[in-house]
């Protein structure tokens, strides 16, 4: 029997990827989603046989052999336990199935984790025993007839059976919609989004396909006579076309196994970036952004190195600091000639090479490099306590940051010495990490700011400015699957939000 085949194969495959991988809470969920829904459909087809209602149509429904029939009529198992198992696999594919998605769409704190995993397991147990035979036994004896009537219980517990449909249908279209978000709010990077696509599709496909079989359970399986001290087992009513149940076993053991797949893929693709050893390409058009990138660095060292001379000349009389000034041309003749090193090796590619980059140690080397522009600024850096890795090019993603710098730079020119403050702080919003640059400059308009991203756009004299750096920098963090808006008010200054997907938690 193909259900039993692909049981014990997800049980021999599911254990040998848990001790070869480390894997989240997600994918340790949607794991046992997997196994819950072959025991589920197990226990069904357990059951259908031992029911005498099905015993000459079992074989049009699920491709069912006679000698199996007969081997599992007579399986060391009661009724009652298949019951209890069914209801209990039951719950458990719903909670794990729920879980699984929260996971996948949230970045959960391990406290509020156990909130959230017990609120929604709570209906799941009330379930379990609610819809117990034995409790409902023992409820029909204590309430008949001195309490309710016989068709009282029962349109109590179809009253109930009311509301636990919906809820549980409630779980599934949740989980159906969380997985999807997750898939949408994922890094833009083809190699990880392509594993959680696969993933998305046969969750999806697991959910409906349960839903379609089971859409029911858990339900009242048995009928309870006081009068006779006599128990009987409903049938269970399979709906729709029975040849759409010969393909359900098959079409389950595939989902449940490409499941199990992509989960493995994704896993050693999470390890490998925890290891810092992925790399992954980012078409770009390398040619022009790299010209650009090229020439609007040398633009501004140049004018740099020129504003610096001025100011040499002014203070040649005083020795200490001409020789300090000196330092600073030659420290930045120094970068101009590693920077065109690292764009003549850029210019000989035609992708961006997408890594695990910890951003704070990205932006503690950037503020390094940038200490003797930000020498007389008030700089404002608060780190967050957990390391932050995210996907990207160090050297195109440090060049859109450093030219936000320098912009911030640029717009202090008029602000008392003393009050010049830049703010540098990151949030965390969710799987994305905010990276606020802040400035206390001169700001602008807003009918200005609208076009700040445009190429050759720029609020400074073109003589001083091209207008191609924040344009390079929205194209640059744009590839890297990242967003970028900018805030500003004339007379307090701006505000630049780079927003970026997290890889680790």
């Amino acid at each position: 029997m193909v259900i039993f085949f692909v049981l014990i194969l997800f049980i021999v495959i599911a254990v040998f990827c848990l001790t070869q991988q480390k894997y989240t809470k997600a994918t340790l969920f949607m794991l046992l989603m997997g196994f819950s829904f072959l025991v589920v459909v197990s226990c069904i087809i357990t059951y259908l046989s031992k029911d005498a209602y099905y015993y000459y149509s079992l074989d049009r429904y699920f491709g069912i052999s006679k000698e199996l029939q007969n081997d599992l009529v007579f399986l060391p198992i009661s009724r009652y336990v298949l019951i209890r198992v069914f209801n209990v696999f039951t719950m458990v594919f719903l909670y794990a199935g729920l879980a699984s998605a929260i996971y996948s769409a949230f970045h959960i704190l391990p406290k509020r984790g156990v909130w959230i995993l017990s609120l929604i397991a709570l209906p799941c147990i009330l379930q379990v025993i609610i819809y117990d035979p034995s409790v409902y036994t023992a409820f029909y004896y204590a309430m008949y007839p001195d309490y309710m009537t016989a068709q009282g219980i029962v349109t109590l517990y179809e009253s109930i059976h009311k509301v636990t449909w919906t809820l549980n249908t409630l779980y599934i279209v949740a989980g159906i919609v969380l997985i999807i978000y997750a898939y949408c709010d994922a890094p833009k990077v083809r190699q990880i989004r392509s594993n959680i696509l696969m993933i998305v599709v046969t969750y999806v496909s697991v959910q409906i396909t349960y839903y379609y079989m089971n859409y029911w359970a858990p339900d009242l399986m048995v009928k309870v006579s006081k009068a006779a001290h006599f128990i009987s087992f409903k049938p269970i009513n399979l709906v729709g076309n029975p040849s759409i149940y010969t393909l359900l076993p098959y079409l389950a053991g595939v989902c449940v196994l490409l499941s199990l797949y992509s989960i493995y893929k994704y896993a050693r693709l999470q390890n490998s970036i925890r290891n810092q050893e992925t790399v992954t390409s980012q078409n770009i058009d390398s040619a022009l952004l790299t010209s650009r990138v090229f020439s609007h660095y040398i633009k501004n060292e140049l004018l740099a190195i020129m504003a610096q001379t001025e100011f040499l000349e002014s203070m040649c009389e005083k020795s200490p600091e001409v020789v300090e000034e000196i330092q600073v041309i030659e420290q930045r003749c120094r970068k101009v000639y590693d920077r065109l090193n690292v764009i003549h090796q850029k210019n000989l590619k035609s992708q961006m090479e997408l890594k695990p980059v910890p951003l704070t140690e990205l932006m503690d080397k950037l503020l390094g490099d940038m200490s003797m522009e930000l020498r007389d600024i008030q700089l404002n850096y608060s780190k967050p306590q957990k390391p932050l890795t995210i996907m990207a090019d160090s050297y195109y993603f440090s060049q859109a940051i450093e030219n936000i710098m320098s912009n911030a730079v640029d717009a202090l020119k008029f602000v008392p010495d003393k009050s010049r403050q830049i703010d540098v702080r990151m949030n965390v919003k969710n799987k994305w990490v905010e990276l606020i640059i802040q400035d206390n400059g001169t700001g602008m308009e807003e009918d200005k700011l609208e076009h700040i991203f445009q190429p050759f756009y720029s609020s400074k004299p073109t003589a001083t400015n091209w207008g191609m750096g924040l344009s390079l920098c929205h194209t640059i963090i744009t590839s890297h699957g990242g967003k970028i808006h900018a805030s500003s008010t004339q007379g307090e200054g701006s505000s630049f939000h780079i927003v970026m997907p997290l890889l680790l938690r």
